[in-house]
């Protein structure tokens, strides 16, 4: 009977952690994607406004959450997206991704979000310092 147990939430795991590796985009992942096949994913920063003019990646585009459903028709059908916000605790992405995904588009979500980027020591662009590294995350 344990076995059987055993051998269920083994399954269960198996199919959890694909999920996530199919879902989920980790820094340098995101960061060779961008260097290698940039006109293949289009990265989304869901913070608002001034937290993206302080610092977000190159090349994202800024559309705060509330704004999602109404940027839709903007968004590329044939190209991944990847979500982000501050951090891991950040709920904005993951709710981001789960609403372009239940939309039909290919999504991602990227773990840690600018705070992980940050600390892998990858580039940051603010407003008016193109490519900065930012020292305030």
């Amino acid at each position: 009977m344990k076995t059987m147990h055993a051998r269920a939430n083994t399954t269960g795991a198996v199919e959890y952690f694909r999920q996530r590796l199919a879902y989920e985009a980790t820094p340098h992942g995101l960061k060779s994607l961008l260097e290698e096949e940039p006109t293949e994913v289009v990265v989304i920063d869901v913070r608002d406004a001034d937290s993206f003019s302080e610092g977000h990646i190159p090349g994202a585009r800024n559309i705060p959450l509330d704004r999602l459903v109404a940027s839709l028709s903007g968004l590329p059908r044939d190209q991944l997206i990847v979500t982000y916000a501050a951090d891991l605790t950040c709920a904005l992405s993951p709710r981001a991704a789960l609403e372009l995904a239940q939309k039909g588009f290919r999504v991602q979500n990227l773990l840690g979000g600018l705070t992980e980027w940050v600390r892998k020591g990858y580039p940051v662009e603010a407003e008016g310092m193109p490519s900065e590294r930012s020292q305030a995350w």
